[in-house]
């Protein structure tokens, strides 16, 4: 994410008047950015993912992303209005691809969400 301080650099080289119409847009898009509670991260090239570990300990499972292209990270998160909602242990197996994430857990069966920055 940009800086502050960076953004208002580049906006010091612009006549007042232009920088005084664009330092609020910035300053809202930098002060404002959210997750959501969408499919789609609001503010970030995010989508969100929910999946359960397998059965067995340890065993790869996979999610299917649907982005497209090679996702670069996975975030865990906890909904804190969600009771029991847990942050669960990951393990990336393989390379991700256009198509899939691929992981293990020594938890079994245990539900998590994630989102997926592409």
């Amino acid at each position: 994410m940009a800086s502050k301080g960076y953004i208002a650099s580049i906006l010091n080289q612009l006549e007042a008047n232009i920088k005084k119409a664009l330092q609020p847009a910035f300053d809202h898009a930098l002060d404002d950015f959210i997750l959501g509670g969408a499919t789609k991260a609001a503010n970030f090239r995010w989508v969100k993912v929910s999946s359960t570990t397998h059965a067995d300990a340890n065993t790869e499972f996979s999610i299917v992303h649907g982005l497209g292209t090679i996702p670069t990270w996975i975030v865990p998160v906890v909904r804190l209005d969600d009771v029991n909602s847990q942050l669960v242990p990951l393990t990336v197996t393989k390379a991700s691809d256009a198509m899939r994430i691929y992981l293990k857990s020594p938890s079994t069966g245990a539900a998590f969400t994630v989102f997926v920055e592409y």
